[in-house]
């Protein structure tokens, strides 16, 4: 690796990559959260409980799929049971279960029509059919190993 820092161009693109991402999860997590009450971090826990593990999945897979280490997982996981959003279970010494409760599920619901309206508004409404499939395309690229 080289030391050599970063020239202006390469600082303009790298802002400009992280700028775009924040600036549109900012929003839509914003639009979620005045209509729910469900925070970005909640929506996404909630969903991937609902979508990837049919209402439950281990922690350490939760953790992983968030892209959330341990800890950070663990203190939101804590903040949402006493909300009443999940539960968590022990499977057995090593393992423990996070569930989707009735009350996340009923938030979850009522989040996923906002959400989705969000993305709409604040993403592709914005874009052309050509720069979402240059978006596309260079995310796939990206998400390649080197």
């Amino acid at each position: 690796m080289s030391g050599k820092p970063l020239s202006p161009q390469e600082l303009r693109i790298w802002h400009a990559f992280k700028m775009m991402g924040e600036d549109v999860l900012e929003r839509v997590g914003r639009d979620i959260s005045d209509a729910t009450g469900l925070s970005g971090a909640d929506f996404g826990v909630l969903s991937r409980l609902a979508d990837l593990g049919k209402g439950q999945m281990r922690q350490q897979v939760l953790a992983q799929s968030l892209g959330w280490d341990k800890s950070r997982l663990s203190h939101h996981l804590t903040r949402m049971q006493q909300r009443q959003l999940i539960e968590r279970q022990e499977a057995d010494q090593r393992v423990v279960l996070v569930v989707l409760t009735k009350q996340g599920k009923a938030k979850l619901d009522a989040a996923r029509p906002i959400h989705a309206e969000s993305i709409r508004r604040n993403l592709l409404a914005r874009l052309s059919q050509q720069q979402i499939e240059t978006i596309v395309r260079v995310s796939n690229l990206l998400g390649e190993d080197v």
